[in-house]
């Protein structure tokens, strides 16, 4: 059985979808970082980071969200194009872009203050923003083409993946005027919604605490 160590509605969420998805036995052991968990010595013999999500796996722990997501995807297949599949690559190039730019973007719109400290926050959050805009407009093209791995119908790493930061940038954004609604990108939109009614992402949000569009259109929790 595998053992995802992660924290409610944070990085760990895909990889709780995903194994839900796929339908396999799996254990999610909930931690606490106000209490301090991620710096236990034993969570940090998994990953010397302390960072979310890691999964216990037959092969050994495994941290780092794409990797892990990777390694699901091709040890059982269904949730990524295999080897022999033409869109194999292109799937690849954005499932990458998301990793390397979706995500790092989502997360300084967050946290701005941690390029460049407090004094550059606000200019580091404007930019940010108009780089996410562009990065999703890119995104919006993909999915409109109607790609299964982009698409409301049936789930991927890579949607999940979007899924999941599309909810971090309507609702978390450091800045409220920052926030940016999945409802720009209607194909991208779509998905969201199509993904959050799945059974089992259902059952993944309500052991999160969380309901309603989670991913399509949730409130934006930043003060004005």
């Amino acid at each position: 059985m595998y053992v995802l160590h992660g924290v409610h509605d944070w990085g760990s969420q895909v990889i709780h979808m995903a194994l839900a998805e796929l339908g396999v036995p799996f254990h999610f052991n909930a931690l606490d970082f106000q209490a301090g968990d991620l710096d236990a010595p034993s969570f940090r013999a998994l990953n010397p980071f302390g960072r979310v999500p890691v999964l216990e796996t037959p092969d050994g722990a495994i941290f780092e969200t794409a990797a892990i997501l990777l390694y699901l995807g091709e040890r059982h297949g269904g949730l990524a194009p295999k080897l022999e599949d033409s869109d194999r690559a292109r799937f690849l190039i954005w499932f990458i872009f998301v990793t390397n730019g979706l995500h790092p973007a989502a997360m300084t719109l967050l946290h701005p203050e941690r390029p460049g400290g407090e004094a550059a926050q606000r200019a580091v959050a404007d930019e940010t923003h108009g780089l996410l805009q562009g990065q999703l407009a890119a995104l919006e093209a993909v999915a409109a083409t109607g790609h299964w791995w982009l698409s409301p119908d049936r789930p991927s790493i890579l949607s999940l993946y979007v899924v999941m930061l599309l909810r971090w940038i309507k609702a978390f954004p450091a800045y409220a005027d920052h926030s940016i609604a999945s409802q720009d990108y209607p194909a991208l939109h779509r998905m969201a919604k199509g993904i959050e009614t799945r059974p089992a992402i259902q059952q993944v949000l309500a052991a999160e605490g969380l309901s309603g569009p989670v991913f399509s259109n949730p409130d934006c929790e930043t003060a004005d």
